[in-house]
């Protein structure tokens, strides 16, 4: 009897219909597995506590059952389509979610800088004096007008020879003291600043367009560019020692980053 069994096994065993169930049997339970393996989106303790500080500081009270479980659906699904942007490659795409990115693993890489000692701030600006230097300055009074003014010619004799002209008012005022050329530039444009620069002293000349409209101006006093002392420029100077350290701990990153990939530009 047992013979005859062993015989009809390994004649079924042989059987080409036989192995495609037991093929098709397995693919089907390897896909039912498979198919059930979908990520987890998790909302432990702490997440779902932050949630209810949040609300609490929004609103004033503690939520209920009803809002903890919209606060739960609102993070899942809010979940849900981080990882679908993640997933259409938009975090490789959009340049403001790509730059935040990178700021923060830049971050995470060098960590906050360490409190410099005042000798290597010193040190720094020693070593780097082309940096703090106050830019060269001008003290302009103008006459403003919003159009072309009429008659230019009369109007510049007119405050050449001392007198004065009404004209518009200027938001900054008529009288710029001390003004950086940077400055002037922003609030002017390059080609007023231009004849700012060529004009002569004391001297009325214009009209002249600016960004803004229109002037007659004349520069009263002009400052060159100067050294920063360093208790002037010692806020900068902190500020670019950090820099200089948190870019050179990023640096080494990426160099070693870099070492793992090819580097292709067109």
């Amino acid at each position: 009897m047992r013979h005859h069994v062993a015989v009809a096994r390994h004649a079924m065993a042989r059987d080409p219909f036989v192995i495609f169930l037991i093929v098709s049997a397995a693919i089907f339970a390897l896909y039912w597995v498979a198919s059930d393996r979908r990520e987890t989106i998790s909302v432990p303790a702490a997440v779902q506590k932050s949630l209810s500080d949040d609300y609490e500081l929004m609103t004033g009270k503690q939520p209920d059952a009803a809002a903890k479980a919209r606060l739960i659906d609102d993070y899942v699904a809010n979940e849900l389509l981080f990882r679908e942007a993640v997933a259409r490659g938009m975090h490789m795409t959009d340049k403001a979610t790509k730059q935040r990115l990178i700021d923060r693993v830049r971050f995470m890489i060098a960590g906050v800088p360490a409190e410099p000692s005042e000798d290597a701030l010193i040190g720094y600006y020693t070593a780097h004096p082309e940096l703090y230097r106050a830019e060269p300055r001008m003290s302009v009074q103008h006459v403003f007008f919003e159009r072309a003014p009429g008659d230019p010619a009369g109007l510049l004799a007119r405050l050449r020879a001392g007198g004065t002209v009404a004209g518009d008012d200027f938001w900054m005022g008529h009288d710029l003291p001390d003004y950086g050329i940077s400055m002037l530039r922003g609030m002017f444009g390059t080609a007023f600043l231009k004849r700012l620069e060529a004009a002569k002293a004391g001297e009325w000349f214009g009209p002249v367009q600016s960004t803004r409209g229109w002037h007659f101006a004349r520069v009263t006093e002009r400052g060159p560019a100067r050294a920063l002392p360093y208790p002037e420029a010692r806020d900068q100077v902190l500020q670019d020692y950090q820099a200089q350290q948190t870019g050179a701990a990023v640096a080494s990153e990426v160099d070693r980053l870099k070492a793992a990939v090819n580097v292709d530009v067109e």
